[in-house]
């Protein structure tokens, strides 16, 4: 087998963004992080404390995790959810001290409540923005709607908070300034009418996880006459924790 070392910025860009499953060993005072890729082994050494602090803080949890049954054969799952998450359904997000107790995923145009600037003549906007304790990973997300005029819209964003890093789209770390979003899920998703039953946005495989520091915007924007329009959303994800025990 060969043996490619590399150091920890490069084993974060090049080995772990790439979702390979990660295992370590005691190096010393630090680790030895390695992924096994058919016939190259790719090594990290950590020796560096700011380093060693950020691999016990975001990645040594998910390391050595077993990916053999107990016959020794090796595990195949056609499923995207992570082996140490469950499947989470809400139509709420969350608050510090509760999970699913937080701001609830429905609008009503008969209020002002929520109410942002639209930016278009002739319509209006609301925006729902919510957030969750855990990292999660977005599956699919179920769609409900009542007496919708022809032109209306809702778009979903992942949102990096003011004072937040985030990374753009060539792998460059930003300090946002204003809250920034920094993914669009669903962009311009066009209803009309009612849908009484439910409209599923259901992709084959998930996000990537989404850290607790995110929040989240779902925008739906309407004519500004519409006084009798309203809906609810409840998200499908992955996380390990459905209740704080």
């Amino acid at each position: 087998m060969y043996e490619v070392f590399l150091t920890w910025i490069e084993f974060k860009t090049n080995i772990i963004n790439k979702g390979f499953p990660l295992n370590y060993k005691t190096l010393g005072q630090g680790y030895e992080v390695f992924v096994i890729d058919r016939q190259i082994r790719w090594v990290c050494p950590i020796t560096e404390t700011s380093d060693i602090i950020n691999f016990e803080t975001n990645y040594k949890s998910k390391c050595n995790i077993c990916l053999y049954d107990a016959s020794g054969k090796e595990y195949l799952r056609s499923e995207s959810r992570p082996l140490d998450c469950t499947t989470y359904f809400s139509g709420a997000g969350d608050v510090v001290d509760g999970i699913g107790e937080g701001k609830e995923l429905e609008w009503d145009f008969s209020n002002n409540e929520d109410i942002i600037s639209s930016g278009r003549s002739g319509y209006k906007k609301k925006r729902i923005e919510f957030k969750f304790i855990d990292p999660i990973y977005i599956k699919s997300g179920i769609l409900y709607y009542n007496n919708v005029p022809k032109d209306c819209h809702i778009d979903f964003y992942v949102v990096c908070p003011a004072g937040n890093y985030y990374y753009d789209n060539n792998n460059v770390p930003h300090l946002a300034t204003i809250d920034t979003p920094i993914a669009r899920y669903i962009n311009k998703h066009h209803a009309s009418g009612s849908c009484s039953g439910d409209r599923a946005i259901d992709p084959e495989s998930c996000s990537s996880q989404i850290p607790t520091n995110y929040k989240f915007w779902l925008d739906i924007e309407t004519e500004i006459s519409d006084i009798v329009s309203f809906g609810s959303v409840t998200l499908m994800m992955y996380r390990k924790r459905t209740i704080i025990l």
